[in-house]
């Protein structure tokens, strides 16, 4: 399983797992939260859920609306 992603690739699996567009320079961004990019908590919870099954993030890790996607990015095995 390759669990690497870009911040495009992130931008991508967050668009399609919650239906509002996002760009790689957004996913970037640390100012801005997924609150910011229109993402809601279930929206999160769908991206967590994918991330978790097909990129090895923990089962532990919890993600909020206020949190930023760098923050998520943080998450992502190889780099923390």
């Amino acid at each position: 399983m390759d669990t690497r992603l870009s911040p495009d690739d992130l931008a991508a699996l967050i668009s399609r797992c919650t239906g509002v567009p996002v760009t790689g320079e957004q996913v970037t961004d640390p100012d801005r939260t997924f609150d910011d990019l229109g993402v809601d908590s279930l929206g999160l919870m769908g991206v967590l859920a994918e991330l978790q099954r097909d990129h090895g993030v923990s089962r532990d890790v919890e993600l909020r609306p206020h949190q930023s996607p760098p923050e998520l990015l943080a998450l992502l095995p190889g780099r923390a």
